[in-house]
């Protein structure tokens, strides 16, 4: 009898101890498409205290592949570029926000580069996303002009800690 019980002994140690350990995962971050917002006039900067966020977002964390903070570049899935694809031009001039633990870091919009209009707001080229797989976020369009006032969000520390924590930052 206590043969049996030592070996079951050690075959619920064994079992405790074989326990996968549970991931402490802190967040995520998604890009979402705007379905309401207002803009201070008459600039294209967005009030994020009445943005509206539609129900599901345009990317997920899972498509976000890894992030280069020197240039602002999300790298994205195959699946988040065919989104960009099947969107085609009804994306343009969306506004979009990013999130991160479910709180608006910071919001822009899908500003394509064949445009000719200025964008004094955060801005991303969608069809540049669609070939290159790459979400470049751009302080303004063509590019940040002393007289525009654009905080830049695109490094804050809760968005990068995720990205760190899951190994998606790259250094």
């Amino acid at each position: 009898m206590r043969p049996v019980i030592v070996t079951l002994a050690i075959l619920i140690a064994l079992t405790v101890s074989c326990e996968k350990k549970k991931t402490t995962h802190q967040g995520a971050i998604h890009i979402y498409l705007l379905s309401g917002y207002e803009s201070y006039e008459p600039s294209s900067r967005i009030n994020e205290n009445k943005a509206v966020l539609e129900k599901e977002p345009l990317i997920h964390y899972t498509d976000i592949i890894s992030y280069d903070p020197r240039n602002h570049t999300f790298k994205i899935s195959a699946s988040a570029q065919d989104t960009f694809k099947s969107r085609g031009q009804t994306i343009n001039t969306r506004a979009f926000a990013l999130v991160a633990n479910r709180e608006i870091i910071y919001t822009g919009y899908f500003w394509p580069s064949y445009f000719s209009s200025m964008c004094d707001w955060l801005t991303i080229d969608p069809i540049y996303a669609e070939y290159s797989g790459e979400l470049t976020v751009q302080l303004g369009y063509p590019g940040l002009l002393d007289e525009w006032d654009i905080p830049d969000r695109r490094n804050d520390q809760r968005i990068l800690s995720i990205l760190r924590q899951d190994h998606k930052l790259i250094k």
